[in-house]
C-alpha cells in the first residue's frame, strides 16, 4: 500500500476506531494495534503515524477514565502498553511499502505478540502478583492467556481484532478518493 498524505476522512476513521474501546466488547479485542498498524502504515511521515496512534490511544484512555475510572485511564503498566502502540507504528510504517496481506498478517501477528509478551512481562516486573522469578514470569505468560474465561484469550483476541480492524480501516482508505503517492523518506 503506498503511503498517502494524512486526510480528515482517515484521520476521523482511525479516531472513531479508536473509539469503540467505549463499546463492549471480548477483552482486548480492541482496534488499538490494528490503529498504530494501520497508521503506520498510511501516513508517509513516521512522526505523523506516530502522533495519529498516541493520539487515538490518549483520547480513548481519557475517555475511558471518564465513563470508568482513573484506573483505566491511568495504571502502572501504561508507559509499556504506549511503547508497543509506538513500536507498532513504526511497524507499520515500515512495512507501507509492503503488500495489504503482508501489513495486516506479518503487522497483526508480530504487534499482538509484541503486546502480550511486553504488557505481561510489565505485570511480572511490577511483582505485586507473581514471584520475581522464571517460574513466576511463565506462571504470569500462562495467566495471560487463560485470563479470559468465556471470552478468548488475551493473545488471540489481540491478533484475531488486529487482522478485523486492519481490514476494516484498508477498506474505507481505500474507498477514499484517490490522493497522489507522496515520497517517503
Amino acid at each position: 500500500m503506498n503511503a498517502i498524505r494524512p486526510s480528515a476522512p482517515v484521520a476521523a476513521m482511525i479516531g472513531l476506531v479508536a473509539l469503540t474501546r467505549l463499546l463492549p466488547h471480548w477483552p482486548n479485542f480492541t482496534p488499538v494495534m490494528a490503529v498504530a498498524l494501520c497508521g503506520g502504515a498510511l501516513f508517509s511521515n513516521r512522526l505523523q503515524s506516530l502522533t495519529v496512534a498516541l493520539s487515538a490511544m490518549l483520547l480513548s484512555d481519557v475517555a475511558l477514565g471518564l465513563v470508568f475510572g482513573m484506573e483505566y485511564a491511568i495504571h502502572t503498566t501504561q508507559p509499556w502498553v504506549y511503547g508497543c502502540v509506538v513500536a507498532t507504528a513504526l511497524l507499520g510504517h515500515a512495512l507501507r511499502n509492503s503488500s495489504t496481506t503482508k501489513q495486516v498478517l506479518l503487522g497483526g501477528t508480530v504487534s499482538s505478540i509484541g503486546f502480550y509478551v511486553v504488557t505481561n512481562f510489565a505485570v511480572w516486573l511490577q511483582g505485586t502478583f507473581y514471584p520475581q522469578t522464571l517460574e513466576g514470569l511463565l506462571t504470569c505468560y500462562a495467566a495471560g492467556l487463560a485470563f479470559y474465561r468465556d471470552g478468548g484469550n488475551f493473545l488471540v483476541n489481540g491478533m484475531v481484532s488486529t487482522y478485523i480492524f486492519s481490514m476494516i480501516i484498508i477498506l474505507v482508505s481505500k474507498s477514499l478518493p484517490a490522493q497522489q503517492p507522496v515520497l517517503t523518506k
